[in-house]
């Protein structure tokens, strides 16, 4: 089972889709509900499966979300080939890191500049690119940013409606801190 999860997420990763990469991408006769209409409307269909309370990949899924789990030791496997899981990575690029940035370099050539005058002062005025030395800075700045990773399976050659599942059997960590919570 992982080492199929696995050769999917690796293929969503590597395909604008991973649908065009599951194993009933070419049968025209799949149900409605196992394969999304556009790409704008991928979500997670485990949460009305049927078998989402019992079942290993939706297990897989929520384990990456790092998530409380419905059922700690599912015993129920879809068949092999099956589910296709979507990753969705989603850099975060926002102005703090673009600050961040900005500053990096305003303060670069101001370090420099003060790091060959001090060379100087205390090499007789000799400039440090005669003496080819290393100039260091000392200020460090956070360009790490947020990743944020989303899982969810887009088709699934076991799926079996049963409208709101996962609502119906939400954890109870999750029913206590936002009883109105729905995943997508």
């Amino acid at each position: 089972m992982n080492k199929i999860l696995t050769v999917a997420v690796v293929a969503s990763l590597l395909l604008p889709s991973a649908v065009s990469f599951s194993p009933s991408s070419t049968n025209n006769n799949i149900h409605a509900n196992r394969r999304p209409k556009s790409l704008s409307q991928l979500q997670c269909i485990c949460i009305h499966c049927k078998y989402v309370t019992n079942c290993s990949a939706y297990h897989f899924v929520e384990q990456q979300h790092g998530q409380p789990h419905i059922n700690k030791t599912p015993t129920w496997e879809p068949r092999d080939g099956s589910p296709t899981i979507n990753v969705h990575i989603r850099p975060d690029e926002d102005k703090t890191t673009e600050d961040e940035l900005g500053k990096m370099w305003q303060e670069h050539e101001e370090e420099t500049r003060r790091a060959e005058e001090s060379y100087a002062e205390s090499n007789d005025g000799k400039h440090a690119e005669e003496e080819d030395a290393a100039l260091f800075g000392s200020t460090q700045y956070d360009l790490s940013g947020t990743t944020s990773y989303e899982y969810d399976v887009i088709e699934c050659e076991d799926f079996v409606e049963q409208k709101d599942m996962w609502v119906k059997n939400m954890p109870d960590e999750i029913r206590l801190a936002n009883p109105d919570f729905v995943p997508t």
